[in-house]
């Protein structure tokens, strides 16, 4: 790049430098030349660094979805120390501990989700689910047979009250209507990845 270049190069070759739109050999030939001493590509970038750095201000704040602070951390830790990983696989064992898990919003208002295993071939989902005081699920039925176990709390499943350590079995084909909490649960379930959510009947 030549000093004795015309100003309409140098405010180009300085917009684009600034923006970060050279190829990295340009890039490197700009800023040779701004090392050779030319003042005028110099004052160029440095007037429309400002108006970037301005630009970047004039955006609206954005709010990081639920619980990505969670696992941005869930992921520092499993990197820096294996053996308290959040999740860990050895000879065909999985283990998972659930407390690092960030709760996941389910389709359901009120009511959130930690997945601890997915079985993709037998078409399978192992999972934490936990509702607030008067949630409810949607009406769903079962492609295949769901198992549920109350951890605490209560659950109302077909009028029947579910309390910490009931357990439940769905069979294929079967419909769950109305199944809602007073207080609040947790419970795990085992259940299919092809459960469709049907009209309340």
């Amino acid at each position: 790049m030549k000093l004795d270049h015309p100003l309409e190069a140098a405010r180009e070759a300085a917009a684009l430098f600034a923006i970060g739109s050279l190829s990295p050999d340009e890039a490197r030939a700009f800023e040779a030349h701004l090392e050779s001493g030319c003042a005028v590509c110099r004052a160029e970038l440095e007037a429309f660094s400002a108006v970037t750095t301005d630009l970047a201000g004039l955006a609206p704040p954005q709010m990081p979805p639920p619980g990505l602070r969670a696992r941005v951390l869930t992921r520092i830790v499993a990197a820096s120390d294996p053996d308290d990983a959040v999740v860990v696989e050895r000879g065909g064992v999985r283990f998972v501990r659930s407390a690092r898990l960030a709760w996941e919003a389910a389709a359901a208002p009120a009511v959130d989700v930690k997945t601890l295993s997915v079985d993709r071939e037998r078409g399978y989902v192992t999972k934490l689910v936990h509702m607030a005081p008067g949630a409810s699920l949607y009406p769903h039925r079962h492609a295949d047979v769901e198992e549920s176990y109350i951890i605490e709390g209560d659950l109302l499943v077909a009028d029947v009250l579910m309390r910490a350590g009931d357990y439940c079995r769905a069979e294929a084909g079967s419909i769950h209507t109305g199944v809602t909490t007073r207080s609040g649960c947790l419970f795990i379930a085992v259940c299919s990845l092809r459960d469709q959510v049907v009209a309340d009947t």
